[in-house]
């Protein structure tokens, strides 16, 4: 199965054009003409143990030293140490509406967006608006749904 992950109508994914070492490589948020391998994910797990989030073959963690921990990167080495991200959902925001957070899920660490096209995804403590359900501000929140490619 292949999914598309999008925040606030803008993909999230891997461009095609990337340094070619292999260094980790950024999740950033892509154009709305992006091809579909840079926006194709592969979701490996269950809603227990967490989810193995996967694009062009390479799964996805916080940064790995020398990369920021507060940044997300598919790992083209070390792959052992993926994250297990956990998608919360939140259906107070809409149809197939998450958060992402990693498996230590008490840190209130998740992704967070950036406002422009091309900017890396943070991973940083999430903002929850004191209400019931709880709320979150839009770059917080994701939408995952399955796609089909042609």
């Amino acid at each position: 199965m292949v999914w598309v992950i999008l925040n606030n109508g803008k993909y999230v994914g891997r461009p095609l054009r990337e340094d070619k070492s292999l260094n980790p490589k950024p999740i950033r948020i892509l154009p709305r003409d992006a091809k579909p391998e840079e926006i194709g994910w592969e979701l490996e797990g269950d809603s227990i143990g967490g989810y193995i989030a996967k694009i062009r073959g390479a799964p996805t963690a916080p940064g790995i030293p020398p990369a920021p921990n507060d940044k997300v990167f598919a790992l083209l080495i070390d792959q052992d140490k993926a994250e297990r991200w956990h998608f919360v959902p939140v259906p107070q925001h809409g149809l197939n509406q998450f958060i992402i957070v990693g498996h230590d899920q008490s840190n209130g660490k998740g992704w967070v967006a950036p406002r422009e096209e091309g900017e890396q995804i943070d991973y940083r403590l999430l903002i929850v608006q004191p209400s019931y359900p709880p709320r979150y501000p839009p770059n917080e929140v994701f939408e995952i749904k399955q796609v089909v490619f042609d």
